[in-house]
């Protein structure tokens, strides 16, 4: 099994791959990548303590997720208003907050 510097490495590169997709739009490739993040995260969590090194690295992480769920919301509206003003899907909104809620700390 990776340590757990290794699973924030590989975290932190498929956050750049999956900012880069959001960018161009390549929103098939997003997901593909977004769950193999989640496999990550799993891996990640199940560590008990974060040295502030790793701490800042999954800030930064977070800090890109910004621009990524930003992008990901415009396309969203873009799709809802060229569907003749159809308001987004309620999956699709899902997504998003299931995105969101992912790198919130567990209250437990």
């Amino acid at each position: 099994m990776p340590n757990l510097t290794d699973l924030i490495a590989a975290f932190t590169h498929a956050t750049i791959q999956l900012k880069q997709a959001a960018l161009t739009d390549d929103w098939a490739l997003a997901e593909r990548i977004q769950k193999r993040r989640a496999w990550l995260v799993t891996q990640i969590v199940a560590n008990p303590a974060l040295t502030l090194a790793q701490q800042q690295a999954l800030q930064a992480v977070r800090e890109q997720e910004a621009v990524i769920v930003a992008r990901a919301t415009t396309h969203q509206r873009a799709l809802a208003h060229a569907l003749n003003g159809q308001p987004a899907s309620a999956h699709s909104s899902k997504t998003v907050l299931r995105m969101l809620q992912a790198y919130q700390p567990d209250p437990h």
